[in-house]
């Protein structure tokens, strides 16, 4: 029988999640194997803003993001714990986020991810969920991450 306190709270993301946030981010190393990569999720989960899935006082999800301009915000982390993935939290977690960009007066939702031109079963996912909860393909960058990382820019009309 599950408990009430079982039931996940979305919360604003505080500097004192960080290291629950770099946890569950080294727990997907599919997604998240570049330590340069984790140094900055760790930086910009301490800085915020964004918003953690929290069940029985533990982070299980995250998401942070990033004001470009008062019309566009960028998510700029997204993970779920490995044995809570599936359940909703994603999906969650970026609709409080694009309602708090909502209400701040943007018009847009960016994220960025690897492009398609790069076989991989674990970013054929990531692309699939995002548009699963709303976004489009904007442009292919390859220039941002590399020409061996082709950076894909995804958009999401608030």
């Amino acid at each position: 029988m599950s408990h009430p306190n079982d039931a996940p709270r979305v919360v604003p993301l505080q500097p004192t999640h960080a290291p629950a946030c770099e946890a569950i981010a080294r727990a997907l190393p599919d997604w998240f194997g570049l330590e340069d990569g984790l140094r900055q999720l760790r930086a910009d989960a301490e800085r915020g803003p964004g918003w953690v899935a929290v069940v029985a006082g533990d982070v299980v999800a995250f998401l942070t993001l990033r004001r470009h301009f008062a019309e566009t915000w960028e998510i700029t982390w997204l993970a779920v714990a490995p044995a809570r993935r599936r359940r909703g939290l994603g999906r969650r977690l970026i609709d409080t986020a694009a309602g708090q960009c909502r209400a701040a007066g943007a018009r847009l939702l960016l994220v960025e991810t690897l492009a398609d031109t790069v076989p991989s079963p674990a970013y054929a996912e990531t692309r699939a969920f995002y548009r699963s909860v709303g976004f489009v393909p904007l442009v292919v960058l390859p220039e941002v991450w590399g020409p061996e990382n082709p950076c894909l820019l995804l958009v999401r009309a608030l």
